[in-house]
């Protein structure tokens, strides 16, 4: 099972007086060309995705633009997604409610970027129903080493997430993910710990990782109680595409999210 979805960085322009002129001299505006280019997008995805073996297909079911992750989580995953980059809750306000408008309802907010209040805002102002929005925030706390520094620098982070959101009176979130790994096998199990006291308390569905190698994945899997991250954000590209990537994710019935799907970077993780 080869499974991939993109992460598309969050740099729309915000004028629509620029048209682009297409060979049929049909004019139409930058935020219909962005509108056309996530459908298209989403159709090469879903078009070229290798489906699950009969063995997995109980785990992780396709549709033509989204997907139902391992959980079976009844909210289904669209598989493009609009990523914050790094820029002021203003610049995020205004890029949110563009990104709404040409059709996006999967969003990767990290706290990276810094501004999920301006993201969080703009979705209040929007008036699109909640339950019609993916909304995914992150924590950082790969920092810290061991089980019990990790945990509480996790919750802590879980936190600050919900607490950055409730700006724009958002509850509870559809996923949370870590931004990388822990040093240790004893760290990353104290960062899930935190996820799934969150998951516990109903502050969110699904938990997911980035930048997880094997080895990472499986310092979580190896307690068969564990809840499953739904999702592995990595480095995957028309430039860096190596096989055993959505192969190892696969084997374990962890989905591959693509940030940066259009870079050029050669360079990528090392999976051990």
């Amino acid at each position: 099972m080869k499974l991939i979805n993109i992460l598309i960085v969050g740099l729309l322009q915000q004028t629509t007086t620029t048209a682009l002129q297409l060979p049929s001299s049909t004019e139409i505006t930058r935020r219909t060309a962005v509108s056309n280019l996530i459908a298209s997008s989403t159709a090469a995805v879903a078009s070229s995705l290798i489906y699950p073996q009969s063995a997995m297909a109980d785990e992780l079911t396709v549709s033509s633009n989204a997907i139902t992750l391992n959980n079976q989580n009844k909210k289904a995953f669209p598989l493009a997604s609009f990523g914050l980059q790094i820029y002021n809750d203003d610049t995020a306000y205004k890029l949110t409610l563009t990104a709404l408008e040409v059709g996006y309802r999967n969003f990767f907010a990290s706290v990276l970027a810094g501004n999920q209040k301006g993201f969080a805002r703009a979705i209040k102002d929007s008036g699109i129903p909640r339950d019609e929005l993916y909304i995914c925030g992150t924590v950082l706390s790969n920092r810290v080493n061991g089980e019990e520094a990790a945990y509480k620098k996790t919750a802590q982070g879980c936190l600050e997430n919900m607490q950055a959101f409730s700006a724009g009176n958002i509850d509870k979130l559809d996923m949370i993910m870590l931004d990388y790994p822990g040093p240790n096998d004893e760290s990353v199990r104290g960062q899930w710990k935190a996820f799934e006291e969150m998951k516990t308390n109903k502050l969110v569905d699904d938990l997911a990782v980035s930048n997880f190698s094997p080895a990472q994945l499986d310092a979580i899997l190896v307690n068969p109680s564990a809840t499953k991250p739904t999702v592995n954000q990595l480095p995957f590209s028309v430039a860096f595409h190596p096989r055993d990537i959505l192969e190892y994710n696969a084997k374990r019935g962890v989905h591959v999210q693509s940030w940066s799907p259009l870079s050029r970077v050669l360079g990528g993780m090392a999976l051990t």
